[in-house]
């Protein structure tokens, strides 16, 4: 069976990744000063929200090692891998992946997701179930590859200062200035930061968010959506609740921002990615 591999940025818990069937996911590091964090590894998603709050030190984060990834692909002599990361432009963490491709050869698939968190977890989801189904790398290639452009997040931030102080903002910059009183609603769209609008409340983000993903879902039925969070898991009740009230949801998927993601987004984050 093709082996699924990914990274933390995908933010599924542990549990998830097992019930889902990924072979492994590559800890991305989140640094609090001096002090140096594997995501999900050597602090978990609680931790990393009690420093958020008590830390002097703004966090910073870094891609995996290229010897992180040779480990991995270690594991699997003569196995066929499906690599599966974050977005190329919000991270050089495919970068990583290549390199230890050459490094230690095989028959390995690295893949652009052009997307990060709940995004990036529908694909790897999709491409993990082929493999189970028996389909080879280059039919789970070819899937998601198709899937890439059809697969949207969007997310309501608290505020941008985490994305600004990351250097990750992007064209959402334009809304620096005159954020005072607003909620920003954010895209990924080809595997950049997008702004999209501005609201006033978080509860109006949840709406708009809802009202977006159903204008572009329709009346059709089994959609997979994925409802992601930071440390805001009503936020994301309310809006798995307001979006089952007028989209066919199959089997939702709950994600919670781990340490790295946190880091750009900031507390209280929600969102909701699909493919369309």
């Amino acid at each position: 069976m093709v082996k699924i591999v990914t990274d933390s940025t995908c933010d599924l818990s542990k549990q998830q990744a097992e019930q889902y069937g990924l072979a492994a996911v590559a800890p991305l590091y989140v640094l609090f000063g001096k002090k140096t964090y594997q995501d999900g590894v050597t602090i978990n998603n609680e931790q990393f929200y009690g420093q958020l709050k008590t830390n002097p030190s703004f966090p910073s984060t870094s891609q995996p090692s290229v010897g992180d990834f040779a480990s991995i692909y270690r594991q699997f002599p003569g196995e066929s891998i499906v690599s599966i990361h974050v977005s190329r432009d919000l991270s050089g963490t495919i970068g990583s992946a290549e390199a230890a491709r050459e490094l230690v050869g095989g028959d390995i698939t690295i893949m652009d997701s052009r997307n990060v968190n709940a995004g990036l977890s529908l694909l790897v989801i999709a491409a993990a179930a082929m493999a189970r189904q028996g389909a080879t790398a280059s039919e789970i290639r070819r899937e998601i590859e198709a899937l890439v452009p059809r697969t949207r997040l969007l997310f309501a931030l608290e505020t941008l200062e985490n994305l600004r102080r990351g250097g990750r903002i992007g064209a959402a910059q334009a809304f620096l200035g005159s954020m005072l009183q607003f909620k920003p609603i954010i895209a990924v769209k080809d595997g950049r930061l997008e702004p999209v609008e501005r609201v006033r409340t978080m509860s109006r983000a949840v709406t708009r968010l809802k009202e977006i993903a159903a204008q572009d879902l329709g009346s059709s039925a089994g959609h997979r959506i994925a409802f992601m969070h930071a440390d805001a898991p009503a936020a994301a009740q309310e809006l798995m609740a307001a979006c089952g009230k007028e989209i066919s949801i199959k089997e939702p998927v709950v994600i919670e921002a781990g340490p790295v993601v946190a880091t750009h987004s900031g507390p209280g984050a929600v969102g909701i990615a699909y493919i369309a």
